[in-house]
């Protein structure tokens, strides 16, 4: 009596077949995936100035002392007013494709009030500004693309 066998599995040529759909389909995604992660590096960047200069703010406030930022050398810093000098209080590292250049820094007095200026953020594709009133209010624009 002759039984025939059957396998419940897939033969090599298929399994073949399959990876290199799944290889095709994953190199195609993250080819499109390459420009979200550079916008997104870009945002959080952004935030890092507006959230820095809310903290300045807030310390100004609170201690009763000026508060600034500034970038040195690829370096975001928060500082604060110590009789005639400046101590740094926090330092970030900007990424190094991100351009930072200002109108002038600004900066917080104990009272609440700003120096205000405008931070400009610029890499190969995307700008923005970050702009600091007088009166102390900090807002962003809309993040352009070149």
């Amino acid at each position: 009596m002759r039984t025939e066998k059957k396998s419940g599995g897939f033969t090599l040529y298929e399994m073949m077949i399959s990876i290199t759909i799944v290889g095709i389909l994953s190199g195609l995604l993250a080819v499109s995936l390459f420009p979200l992660l550079d916008r997104a590096e870009f945002v959080n960047t952004a935030d890092l100035f507006k959230n820095t200069l809310r903290q300045a703010q807030w310390l100004a406030l609170t201690q009763h002392r000026s508060h600034r930022i500034r970038s040195e050398s690829g370096n975001l810093l928060l500082q604060r007013k110590n009789n005639a000098n400046f101590d740094t209080v926090y330092k970030e590292k900007v990424p190094a494709n991100i351009l930072i250049s200002a109108t002038r820094w600004p900066s917080f007095s104990a009272f609440g009030f700003a120096a205000g200026g405008t931070i400009t953020l610029e890499n190969e594709t995307y700008s923005t500004k970050v702009v600091v009133s007088p009166i102390g209010r900090i807002r962003q624009t809309e993040i352009e693309r070149k």
